[in-house]
């Protein structure tokens, strides 16, 4: 049952590319010098969230798109039109193009400016065609989420006090080319941006009424690249108020972001180049740095339709996927599973234990914990995501019966637990 990380694309028979060497390489002789280009020469790979290049030809992860449909273009050197363009599926068994030197891009989706659940992926490799030869050996297409993926969560702590008119502004740049406005209900979609390499600035502008006053908040990352996934979490904050329940006119709205590296599953909280900048939000003391630690231990909390306070009726399709925020960073994040199914013997079977210490994990768990979409080695982090959908169609495999995942993490401003219980 273990998550299989590389599929294989089925091998092209190369003995029909034996009496196609036989065939004359010219188009007219003397008239334009071609070679050829085997489809067996290529490997189209996606790079999955691991970092682990996948070669797939019929997907059986949630979510990653068939190679198959990957179009694979031919750009002849000092060129920018195509010499040929196919779908990955659909390409022969042999092509032919002139001498030269080239270079094989693949790309799925389009790269839009702003766009809903738009991902787009792509990847190059180069090779030579030689007169009279069969190119049968070039490096593979490595194709990587080459757009930028934001999410915007709105923290129950703001969404119990905010309008429904409510929303988050995000653009990338100065915004001229495409921006998606993020309301509540989209607290589950994820938009997709077109890199900027002139511009690595995204800006996200929470505007509404908070507790019946008119709240604007502008919060802008530096340093964004291609490839990641920006997940900002906008919060209730109270400044300076003795009593936490007391609301008042301090209140504001703050905002944290998480990035992951869909290519290399790396996460760290990036750099907040333009904090407040509400004029009434001016000489407030600093927030703490790395040095002056708050005094809030972790928070754990849950992606709808999730909940930590009570039992969760596993779906079709449901998504699994906590938060954990630290404001000193992580010391320690351990899970315990207890399950009257997931024995040790049926855990091990899978390459997991009940006991598991996500910051310093078993060197022999590792890989099916990462599999699993369980965060390991966080030590230090921040925010970190422990998305479990993966492991839900195993667990399903049980039929009717109830899992829990009971979590602690614990930091320098102390432990919190949670319990995440599924039902089947």
């Amino acid at each position: 049952m273990k998550k299989i990380l590389n599929i294989f694309l089925a091998a092209t028979a190369i003995a029909s590319l034996g009496s196609c060497a036989k065939e004359s390489p010219f188009d007219e002789e003397g008239v334009v010098e071609v070679g050829k280009f085997a489809k067996s020469a290529l490997n189209v790979e996606l790079k999955n969230e691991s970092g682990v290049p996948d070669v797939y030809n019929r997907p059986t992860r949630a979510g990653a798109p068939s190679v198959d449909k990957f179009r694979v273009e031919f750009i002849r050197e000092g060129e920018t039109t195509p010499t040929e363009s196919y779908l990955y599926e659909e390409m022969p068994e042999v092509v032919t193009l002139p001498v030269g030197e080239y270079k094989a891009m693949a790309h799925y989706g389009e790269n839009l400016p702003a766009a809903w659940e738009n991902p787009y992926y792509e990847g190059e490799t180069s090779f030579a065609i030689q007169a009279n030869e069969i190119t049968e050996n070039v490096e593979p297409i490595v194709c990587s989420l080459s757009n930028v993926r934001v999410s915007v969560i709105f923290d129950p702590s703001l969404a119990a006090n905010m309008s429904e008119d409510s929303k988050v502004t995000v653009y990338i740049g100065d915004g001229e080319s495409g921006k998606l406005d993020f309301t509540l209900a989209d607290s589950e979609k994820s938009g997709y941006f077109a890199y900027l390499p002139e511009s690595t600035t995204l800006a996200a502008v929470f505007s509404g009424n908070v507790e019946g006053y008119p709240t604007s908040e502008t919060k802008a990352y530096d340093n964004v690249a291609p490839g990641r996934h920006y997940r900002i979490t906008f919060r209730l904050r109270q400044a300076g108020a003795e009593d936490p329940g007391d609301i008042t006119l301090d209140l504001k709205v703050d905002a944290t972001v998480e990035s992951v590296d869909m290519n290399q599953n790396l996460d760290f909280e990036d750099t907040v180049i333009e904090d407040d900048m509400r004029p009434t939000e001016g000489n407030k003391e600093p927030e703490p740095g790395p040095d002056q630690p708050g005094q809030n231990p972790p928070a754990i909390t849950a992606k709808a339709p999730v909940s930590l306070d009570g039992v969760n009726m596993v779906t079709d399709g449901m998504e699994c996927e906590l938060y954990i925020h630290s404001e000193a960073g992580i010391e320690k994040f351990e899970v315990v599973i207890d399950s009257p199914d997931l024995t040790e013997d049926e855990l091990q079977s899978v390459g997991l234990s009940k006991n598991l210490d996500l910051v310093n994990p078993d060197p022999s768990y590792e890989e099916s914990l990462v599999g699993l979409g369980f965060p390991v080695r966080v030590a230090g982090q921040k925010d970190v995501t422990f998305n479990i959908t993966s492991f839900l169609p195993m667990l399903g495999i049980f039929g009717p019966n109830k899992h829990t995942f009971r979590l602690t993490v614990s930091d320098a401003n102390g432990t919190t637990t949670k319990d995440l219980v599924l039902q089947f």
